[in-house]
């Protein structure tokens, strides 16, 4: 008998509609029971990792939680993003983990009274807050080479040398032309050349300011701290002035006059101090720390301001000073002792001189500057004057006391008249600053000091290391 024949009889006697009839309703039923134990057998399995998912994900890598992707870093395993954080999956190319559409976190806003605190630190930092300072020295003084080094050792600043040009290295064939020709000597012409070799590096690659100095430099032991306390005044007499940047026609310069207009001061949006430049460069093409003379034009544009370093008993045309430093506009200087120049200084020194080299260095800047087609500021008294030796101890006769003639020196004869050595004894210097620098105002000259602070003994002991007591030799 068939599975599920209801009557019972026999296969031979069933007809085949109802044999296919009977396997048909037999294959529905198996189906329909598969179907029940599969959906009971899914619900199962959902229940079961529901209830184990936590512990699950301690196991595997397979956080639902974002991660944080830095770009570059393969190597490090991801981890998870924490709370507040956004998840970019795809941080654009060198935004790190900065979110795109959110702005990076902005660094402190420092007040006007903290700029100025950094401006006057780095005013009186190792390069005085120059780009570089650079002293200009010829080959064969390597007297003025080591005095050099010495005022640096103990005044803490860092001094880079620039070869002099020495007079037997000008040749016409290279000099600009001049309206007067024979005017200059050739160590004139090679002391133009040797400031204008960096005038015209600072041009090509528009270095910020560099502070120029020739080799017989002096200043005070405090120097330092004199041009910190420089900085903070010098702010406020730009102020004072309504300055403005100078015209940059530099490539692409924010200060192109002829691109931007001409800038005006706004009293209410004054200039701020500038940490990453404290002298404010922008607004200056030469500042002289150390003439040797000045002259009177401008020069009641000032800002007059109190100086522990400046002895008392200076005259500022007319006007007695006491322990004070006047910041001035300048009228036109002679010697270039030491002046800060910018890259707009020295493109307008560089085509100046190019176009008529008609007088020395110095007095081209004075041209410029009385012309008011160079903007530049002073120092009354200067922070830095020329040393020379002190008379009488042999150094006149060599012709020690200047380079701008250049030539060959003879010695001191064995017969020299040397009264200026009883001068050493007493004074345990050999240093002194030159008579035409009236205007210094040294607290501390740095030479004059060097034997007290190195030796460690007063000058008046000085004899006994130079000299034998016995025969005075």
């Amino acid at each position: 008998m068939l599975l599920g024949d209801p009557t019972g009889g026999s296969p031979s006697s069933s007809s085949p509609s109802s044999w296919m009839s009977a396997i048909v309703a037999h294959w529905r039923s198996y189906c329909h029971t598969h179907r029940i134990f599969l959906v009971v057998f899914v619900l199962l399995t959902i229940f079961v990792l529901e209830k184990y998912r936590s512990a699950l994900a301690s196991t595997f890598v397979t956080s639902s939680d974002p991660v944080v992707v830095v770009p570059g870093s393969s190597s490090s395993p991801p981890s998870p993003v924490q709370e507040g954080q956004h998840y970019e999956p795809y941080p654009e190319a060198g935004a790190g983990t900065a979110p795109a559409n959110e702005e990076p976190p902005k660094p402190k806003q420092l007040t006007p009274e903290e700029l100025l605190d950094l401006s006057q630190q780095n005013a009186g930092n190792a390069t005085l807050g120059f780009h570089s300072i650079k002293y200009i020295n010829m080959k064969a003084r390597y007297d003025r080479e080591d005095a050099m080094a010495l005022q640096a050792y103990l005044s803490g600043l860092k001094i880079d040398d620039y070869p002099a040009v020495e007079a037997d290295m000008i040749d016409p064939v290279g000099m600009p032309p001049t309206h007067r020709p024979g005017k200059l000597k050739n160590g004139e012409k090679g002391c133009w050349r040797a400031h204008a070799n960096i005038w015209s590096d600072q041009t090509r690659s528009r270095l910020p300011p560099i502070l120029i100095l020739e080799s017989d430099a002096a200043w005070d032991l405090q120097i330092r701290p004199i041009m910190s306390l420089l900085n903070a005044h010098f702010i406020t007499f730009l102020n004072n002035i309504s300055s403005t940047p100078v015209h940059d026609p530099s490539f692409n310069s924010p200060n192109n006059h002829k691109v931007h207009g001409k800038p005006s001061y706004n009293p209410s949006n004054p200039i701020l101090p500038n940490p990453d430049d404290p002298w404010l460069s922008e607004h200056w093409d030469l500042f002289s720390i150390g003439q040797c003379f000045e002259y009177s034009q401008d020069h009641d544009i000032k800002l007059v301001y109190d100086d522990e370093s400046v002895p008392e008993g200076k005259e500022y045309w007319g006007q007695k000073m006491g322990k004070e430093r006047v910041i001035r506009k300048s009228g036109g200087i002679t010697c270039t002792t030491a002046y800060a120049i910018s890259h707009t200084g020295a493109a307008k020194l560089l085509l100046r001189s190019a176009m008529d080299l008609d007088n020395p260095v110095d007095l081209l800047m004075r041209r410029l500057t009385m012309s008011r087609d160079l903007v530049a500021y002073s120092l009354f008294p200067p922070v830095v004057a020329q040393w020379e030796y002190i008379g009488g101890i042999g150094m006149g006769e060599r012709g020690a006391q200047s380079d701008i003639n250049g030539g060959k020196h003879k010695d001191t004869p064995e017969n020299a008249h040397m009264p200026g050595w009883k001068d050493v004894k007493e004074k345990g210097t050999i240093w002194t600053t030159k008579g035409h620098h009236s205007d210094v105002g040294f607290k501390n000259m740095v030479l004059k000091e060097a034997w007290t602070e190195i030796i460690g003994e007063e000058p008046k002991k000085f004899e006994e290391s130079l000299w034998n007591p016995e025969t005075n030799d």
